[in-house]
């Protein structure tokens, strides 16, 4: 066996130079080193040690008379100094035309000893003409090149090249503007479209480290150059935005430092994982009712949020093609109202207009103004703003200062749009001064995509966007007419998180003085302060409870007191649930509160209106009964068709349901029937099982359960029930983590026969888990359990069921494990309701003992609890 040839002497030297520095270059930064100081001495570190290489390659192959045509020319983040630990090497091997053929086993060494070193390399080989034409024609090219620099080799090689390609941008500049751009948008599309996405990558999403570099970039080719601190001296940059970007820029090379370290790799997606490691130690030690990790990303996202504008702000001035135009834009600008110019891109205000800003209400005048001219406000007039909003101290408002902001939440266009140019202006929390607790705030959890403030305006904008749908929800909110009470307690919906107390008491009091700020009427108080309290009692009550159940209905209208409270509150928890993220307000959950919303608004309306509702579900049940064959069972059908819950009648065409009943029919010649349909709308796949109980009510739950997971499916909603005859018919949404889309027939159809098989005598008691085997990343990353689990028992709902309610992490196996304790206390399962988020459970139960009372001993309930929690943890 031929033993492999061992590494050149320089390649071993290099190598263990590279881990040598890596290693001091830790203990620096463990020291507290600046991030951009630690960037800087590696770069020195690998300079050093690529010209070296450089040098004996040329001496390897007898090259050194050419080496005034040869030249060795770092880029991208290499070019700009700032390599973290494990970064790239971005190099470019410039030569004349006249060296094409020597250049080529120069390369080939150079890359290979490079690579054998221990530097992941992108490596390219170009004459000044090729580099020049490449990166014109396209953007990635253009934008590491911009950032070159002289590293070894021939001076004048590089001198001449980079003037060349200087000159030649700056000819180029607009269209070059606009194809960067057009390539970080498509970045954005991919990393994250908002600055407060909870799992940022911290160089790709908006706002991170690639914004800086586009404000990079975008100078380069307007001015021809790109450093921002240049920038500022040539007055192309504001003294305060230098200073957002240099903060901003030496915050993130510090965090990204840390990661690559702690990971020994490139490593620049903030998990939830990570946030919990870097918060510590960034010095984030907590305070009550916020997290040690929720300040940490409270930093991230205020640095996000101010790179994010002033880099916007950046490439859209770079656009104006001369500052003559800038000048004459000023000039022939219109006055509007008296302190305001409108001119053909922006709108300001004059010197002294700049005064008045300081309060409120001018502010809420000209933003005014810039909607109803489709002008954004200009940078200065909104630098002045914000400064101005930063500085000032709480007070009392003004009757123009409310009025106005009354106005504004009264008109439902482009108003998300508005409140979200209020805040980063800081005028909103001098409005309502709960924004200035919630600004940046990380809900650490999986459930909720953005931060508090971002998702309260979010909500209020998706209650305007059902304007213009045409379910129930957008004919309600069409009919409310005090929508601004109903945005106005959106917009304050979850201000009461980052407090040691639940957060909707806290937000009840929030909503109490910001009516008093705003001189709300004691009634429209009242009902803002409702909608705050009791945000969530609607979601509770759909998911939750049985919805089949008057008693439930009473107590939800009872709590609720009025239709118009009622729609309110039906439109506000749509829009809630529409902002916390894509498709988390699928049909099955919208169904669910509709429903809800209808069986209770019959609460409060005449006789007529009760008449109504009955009649349509009278009307179902004759569609389901037409659709039945003449020579069928006629008083089976009527039987099982009256016994339907009122929610899957809702919720299903007549075809559907008299389908399914079908099968119920099969059950005569078996003991259980299984089957299955794929649904596109929630990209879930609904096994139904129809099991006769005969005298053995227990176990039915627990065994469907095991088998599911022992498919290794995920639960995401279930629903059980009983039909005439002791009919246990379940329902479970699950997804199969197999397959992409719709599983195939033969997936279906196994999964079935296997339900089936398990209410054979001779089946297995306990089902065996199959490993489940992950890829190493996103998806792998370590559980993140911040919530306590809960087991909650009410015996106050329901007038003869006692209900669990267990709050949960997810994991393959949990409801089987919950559905054995139920049957080991010998607990008669009559109803559940299981709804799955991202890795949260809230799974509902309905059960009895076995002589059919509730549970109410407490030596019991305490026994339950406990092996509950067991199960669950």
């Amino acid at each position: 066996m031929q033993s492999r040839p061992s590494l050149p002497a320089v390649v071993l030297d290099a190598r263990q130079k590279l881990s040598e520095g890596r290693v001091k270059l830790r203990a620096q930064h463990d020291a507290g080193s600046p991030g951009i100081q630690v960037c800087t001495r590696l770069t020195d570190l690998v300079d050093g040690i690529v010209s070296g290489i450089f040098t004996h390659s040329l001496e390897e192959l007898k090259l050194g008379g050419s080496v005034d045509e040869i030249a060795l020319i770092p880029h991208g983040g290499y070019g700009r100094r700032d390599l973290s630990p494990y970064s790239d090497l971005d190099l470019m091997l410039l030569h004349a035309p006249s060296q094409s053929q020597a250049v080529v086993p120069l390369a080939r060494m150079l890359s290979q000893y490079l690579v054998d070193a221990g530097f992941t390399l992108g490596f390219s080989v170009r004459t000044p003409a090729q580099a020049c034409s490449l990166a014109w024609k396209d953007a990635q090219i253009f934008t590491s090149l911009a950032e070159s620099r002289f590293l070894i080799g021939g001076h004048e090689l590089f001198k001449r090249f980079f003037e060349g390609f200087r000159t030649g941008t700056l000819r180029r500049c607009f269209k070059l503007i606009d194809s960067v751009e057009q390539a970080r948008r498509d970045e954005q599309q991919k990393f994250g479209e908002t600055v407060f996405l909870l799992q940022p990558n911290i160089k790709r999403s908006r706002g991170g480290l690639r914004d800086i570099h586009l404000l990079r970039w975008v100078a380069f080719a307007r001015h021809g150059i790109s450093d921002p601190e240049q920038l500022k001296e040539m007055g192309l940059l504001s003294n305060e935005d230098a200073r957002v970007i240099r903060n901003g820029y030496h915050f993130y090379l510090r965090v990204r430092n840390q990661l690559h370290f702690e990971t020994g790799k490139s490593q620049d997606q903030l998990d939830r994982n990570w946030q919990l490691k870097l918060a510590p130690w960034y010095g984030c030690k907590g305070e009550e009712g916020v997290l040690p990790v929720e300040q940490f990303m409270q930093e991230y996202f205020r640095h996000s949020s101010e790179i994010y504008y002033t880099t916007t702000h950046f490439v859209s001035n770079s656009r104006v093609r001369s500052s003559m135009v800038k000048w004459i834009g000023k000039a022939i600008g219109i006055p509007i109202a008296k302190d305001y110019r409108l001119g053909p891109r922006y709108i300001w205000a004059t010197k002294e207009g700049i005064k008045h800003l300081q309060e409120p209400s001018a502010v809420l005048e000209l933003m005014d103004l810039a909607n109803r001219y489709r002008r954004p406000i200009e940078h200065e007039t909104w630098r002045a703003i914000r400064s101005a909003m930063i500085g000032r101290p709480q007070s009392e408002l003004g009757e123009e200062s409310i009025q106005r902001f009354k106005s504004l939440l009264s008109r439902p266009g482009r108003l998300g749009k508005l409140l979200r140019r209020l805040h980063e202006l800081r005028v909103l929390e001098q409005l309502v001064p709960g924004f200035r607790h919630a600004r940046c705030l990380l809900q650490f959890n999986e459930y909720h995509k953005y931060t508090v403030d971002a998702h309260c305006i979010r909500a209020v904008e998706c209650a305007t966007e059902f304007e213009r749908s045409e379910h129930l929800v957008g004919k309600i909110y069409q009919k409310i007419k005090r929508k601004d009470l109903l945005h106005l307690a959106l917009l304050l919906h979850d201000l009461g998180k980052g407090f040691p107390e639940d957060h909707s008491e806290v937000g009840k009091v929030i909503a109490e003085e910001t009516a008093h700020r705003l001189n709300l009427e004691d009634s429209e108080r009242e009902m803002v302060a409702f909608l705050v309290h009791k945000h969530l009692i609607m979601t509770h009550t759909a998911f939750r409870y049985d919805l089949s159940s008057q008693d439930t209905i009473v107590r939800f209208a009872a709590e609720v007191g009025s239709s118009e409270a009622l729609q309110m509150l039906f439109v506000s928890t749509c829009a809630d649930l529409a902002s916390v993220g894509p498709e988390v307000l699928n049909q099955w959950k919208l169904d669910l509160i509709t429903q809800l919303y209808q069986q209770t608004e019959s609460q409060f309306q005449d006789e007529k209106t009760d008449d109504r509702f009955q009649n349509a579900l009278k009307d179902r049940r004759t569609q389901v009964m037409a659709l039945v064959p003449p020579q069928s069972d006629q008083e089976w059908w009527t039987e099982n068709v009256a016994a339907l819950p009122v929610s899957y009648l809702l919720r299903n065409p007549p075809s559907h349901i008299a389908h399914e009943l079908n099968h119920l029919r099969e059950l005569e010649e078996q003991p259980a029937l299984a089957w299955a349909r794929y649904v596109p709308q929630q990209d879930a796949t609904e096994y139904s099982v129809a099991v006769k109980q005969g005298s053995k009510t227990l176990g039915v739950f627990y065994r469907i359960t095991g088998v599911l997971s022992r498919m290794g499916l995920q639960i995401l909603e279930a629903e059980i029930h009983t039909q005439p005859g002791d009919i246990a018919w379940d329902r479970f949404f699950v997804q199969d983590p197999d397959f992409q889309g719709a599983p195939p027939e033969h997936r279906l159809e196994e999964v079935c026969r296997k339900l089936e098989k398990t209410f054979d005598p001779k089946a297995p008691a306990t089902p065996v888990f199959r490993k489940v085997w992950k890829p190493v990343g996103k998806d792998a990353t370590a559980k993140v359990n911040v919530q306590p689990t809960q087991v909650r028992f009410d015996n106050s709902t329901s007038d003869g069921y006692t209900v669990i309610t267990i709050f949960a992490y997810d994991r393959l196996g949990l409801l089987y494990d919950i559905a054995g304790v139920l049957l080991q206390m010998e607990l008669v399962l009559h109803f559940a309701k299981i709804s799955t988020h991202l890795d949260q459970v809230v799974d509902v139960f309905y059960v009895t003992e076995t002589n059919v009372s509730k549970v109410t001993e407490q030596t019991r309930l305490y026994t339950i609890r406990q092996r509950l929690l067991k199960a669950v943890c």
